[in-house]
């Protein structure tokens, strides 16, 4: 079963991603922003990685860069979801494919995830 790390200040949201990504065979955990998301990294091994960019504190974007910058973490799949993502123009062209709106459309959400989960084994 892949583990997938879900990152959202919305307790809400969190438990609905949890539902339904379990319902397609995900084990996930929930963090509502990158100073837990950075544990969990640290003592569980992660398959890939959802977070909404409009994180408090540090967002979803430099958090995706720290990422890039630890050898440990840069090849784990992620996605970033955002309902408002003015302001992050620049690093959505160079990574639209890696970027889904809110409101999520689930199907959509789960057939990314299947691609990315399957492009890392």
């Amino acid at each position: 079963m892949k583990k997938i790390l879900y990152i959202d200040d919305d307790q809400q949201a969190g438990k609905l991603m949890r539902f339904y990504l379990q319902r397609e065979n995900y084990d996930v955990l929930v963090c509502t922003d990158t100073k837990n998301a950075r544990d969990v990294l640290a003592a569980e091994p992660i398959d890939a990685i959802i977070t909404d960019i409009g994180l408090p504190g540090e967002d979803g974007i430099s958090f995706y860069k720290w990422l890039q910058k630890h050898e440990t973490y840069r090849n784990i799949p992620i996605l970033l979801v955002s309902a408002h993502a003015m302001g992050f123009d620049e690093v959505l062209r160079e990574h639209r494919d890696i970027f889904l709106s809110k409101p999520i459309f689930f199907p959509d959400l789960i057939d990314r995830l299947n691609k990315i989960c399957q492009d890392q084994t």
